[in-house]
């Protein structure tokens, strides 16, 4: 049975044009901080996908930072504050790459309410829900002098950008149709005071240690060069999540989570009753299908997930709680396979579940 993919929030498959990009720059020797002419060579590949990126987060190229990833750019912002003493809120549905960071700041860093945060970190789309804050609402609390941190991970390449009040801005190329490896900050406003948490080398301006991943930025480059495609191909994807939701709800006997508000055009969170989450997870497996449970990075932890639990799902519930996130390659076809596929494995979970 092939592997029907609906995972994509985990990992985006990356695009052609930037498997290509990623290819090309195989063929390039040369470090970009060399100063001959094949370290000129990588360095002007460099500076085109930095132009690229952050032009698809709102930015200018000398406002942004590439690094290994989305997880390292949120530990950055977490050990720049505690290095200037600031006071942080977050929100409670963010990725753990940020909430545990936080979680470990000293009593007196982490604050109760926007209001009173020297920093505030709000994701821009929720990775396991979907679900897109209410951004402005949060803006209209905070302080004007405090720094606004928006991790547009899972938004960047399915929605419009981030809010201009936004100070610092993260990134992950695999979410936006690159390759794993790359990640990008953007650091503008007030988010440029920040003190450099890591010393090493004196790459991306003095601000992130290490060489930079050339292969694995070309292609984010490419991908963020044509991202208004991948996001007009994610909002035709509604129509097909909401088939393949509606059906697996009456199928399942599920509950979606967040269907009421805004959310990502490809996500669905079915909250599945009366079954074993890892009988689930097994079950799903075997249908053939790739589904998320949880944050990727997090999906294999014995916890369920925390900011499910704030949603205010029992432990059971967050555990037996399936994320669908479509590709933005996914068509009709697809729906059809998933939910011949799905349909009956709730069904029989519940029935194997009875037997004496």
């Amino acid at each position: 049975m092939t592997p029907l993919y609906l995972d994509a929030n985990a990992s985006m498959p990356p695009t052609a044009r930037a498997r290509a990009a990623a290819v090309a720059a195989l063929d390039l020797i040369g470090n970009p901080s060399s100063p001959h002419v094949l370290g000129r060579t990588v360095r002007r590949l460099l500076d085109e996908a930095r132009e690229a990126v952050a032009a698809a987060l709102g930015g200018q190229a000398r406002e942004l930072v590439f690094c290994s990833g989305a997880s390292e750019a949120n530990r950055w912002l977490i050990d720049a504050a505690r290095l200037a003493g600031r006071t942080v809120w977050i929100s409670a549905l963010e990725h753990p790459s940020l909430a545990k960071p936080w979680a470990l700041l000293p009593e007196a860093l982490r604050a109760e309410r926007p209001e009173d945060a020297d920093m505030v970190c709000c994701t821009a789309a929720h990775n396991e829900t979907g679900t897109i804050p209410d951004l402005a609402a949060l803006l209209a609390r905070v302080r004007d002098e405090a720094i606004v941190c928006i991790d547009a991970a899972q938004a960047c390449g399915r929605v419009s950008p981030v809010p201009a009040r936004a100070d610092a801005v993260v990134a992950s190329a695999h979410k936006m149709g690159g390759v794993a490896g790359a990640g990008a900050l953007l650091l503008r406003g007030r988010a440029r005071a920040l003190p450099p948490p890591w010393a090493g080398g004196g790459q991306e301006g003095g601000l992130r240690p290490g060489t930079e991943p050339l292969v694995a930025i070309a292609a984010f480059g490419s991908a963020a060069a044509e991202v208004e495609q991948t996001r007009a191909a994610h909002a035709a994807l509604s129509p097909l999540r909401d088939r393949l939701e509606r059906e697996l709800v009456t199928a399942w006997g599920a509950r979606a989570l967040g269907a009421e508000g805004a959310r990502l055009p490809n996500t669905s969170a079915l909250v599945v009753p009366d079954v074993d989450g890892a009988a689930l997870r097994i079950a799903v497996d075997l249908a053939g299908v790739c589904v998320g449970f949880g944050a990727a990075c997090s999906a294999l932890a014995p916890e369920p997930s925390p900011a499910l639990l704030s949603l205010g799902l029992t432990p059971a519930e967050a555990q037996a709680t399936v994320r669908l996130s479509l590709p933005p390659s996914a068509c009709a076809g697809d729906v059809d396979e998933a939910l011949t596929r799905l349909r009956p494995v709730a069904a029989a979970l519940r029935a194997a579940a009875k037997r004496p």
